[in-house]
């Protein structure tokens, strides 16, 4: 009797380890397709620039970023210049479209969320591997007509599904389910137009989808530079 439910542990027990170990080898393809760990490793900044598209209005904007502590993004819109800093736990902002042409600080909520772009578009899975988030791999899928990977990662802003292109390996898109100011709404991204840049392969196109917009909004990421020298004062709250 002892035997046999060893043995059925065991049968119990291989699948789980083999679907662990087949989540691990997906991510491990992708940092292979972003150009290597070492190389996504070695990017502490950059600077982007950034176009976007809603509803027919086109938006410009620049982004600096100290990866995983700050993120700055100066955005112009009808002739007026909108900023969202996230700095460690806290940020803010300047939005005079809202009213206001002073700085405010971020909610609490927002904060945790925006933290995700202290981080290279397009190495989420990347930094998942490196901080020893939780990952499950849900299943296979498609994905505008491609099959995909789709990996369920647990991390500090909560949990996001990663869908990775079964062909490529590249980061097709994700969606991630979040609560801000007490409603929660489901927020999806797709990635394409992959570019290589000093040898790391990236999106510079994402389409993201939000109940807080009316539309879907585009991004043209260009003009990307890694490990500029960034002065730490901009991100610091004007008074």
């Amino acid at each position: 009797m002892k035997k046999q439910l060893i043995t059925l542990v065991a049968l119990v027990a291989i699948p789980a380890l083999s679907f662990a170990q087949t989540a691990d080898e997906i991510i491990t393809k992708n940092i292979a397709a972003l150009g290597g760990a070492d190389k996504v490793a070695a990017v502490k900044s950059l600077q982007f620039d950034q176009s976007m598209s809603v509803m027919g209005m086109d938006m410009t904007g620049k982004v600096t970023t100290v990866v995983g502590q700050s993120s700055r993004t100066d955005i112009t819109v009808m002739g007026q210049q909108m900023t969202q800093v996230v700095d460690g736990d806290k940020g803010w902002a300047i939005n005079p479209m809202a009213g206001g042409s002073g700085a405010q600080a971020l909610p609490e909520d927002q904060v945790k969320l925006q933290k995700g772009n202290t981080y290279v578009i397009g190495t989420e899975l990347a930094t998942a591997k490196d901080k020893k988030y939780p990952v499950e791999l849900v299943g296979k899928e498609k994905l505008n007509e491609k099959d995909v990977y789709n990996l369920k990662v647990t991390g500090p802003s909560g949990v996001v599904n990663y869908f990775v292109d079964a062909a490529t390996y590249q980061l097709a898109g994700s969606k991630a389910t979040i609560t801000m100011q007490g409603q929660s709404g489901e927020i999806k991204s797709q990635y394409s137009n992959y570019k290589t840049v000093d040898g790391l392969t990236l999106p510079s196109t994402i389409e993201l989808n939000s109940p807080a917009m009316p539309g879907a909004i585009t991004m043209t990421l260009s003009n990307m530079v890694f490990n500029p020298k960034v002065d730490s004062t901009i991100f610091a709250m004007p008074k």
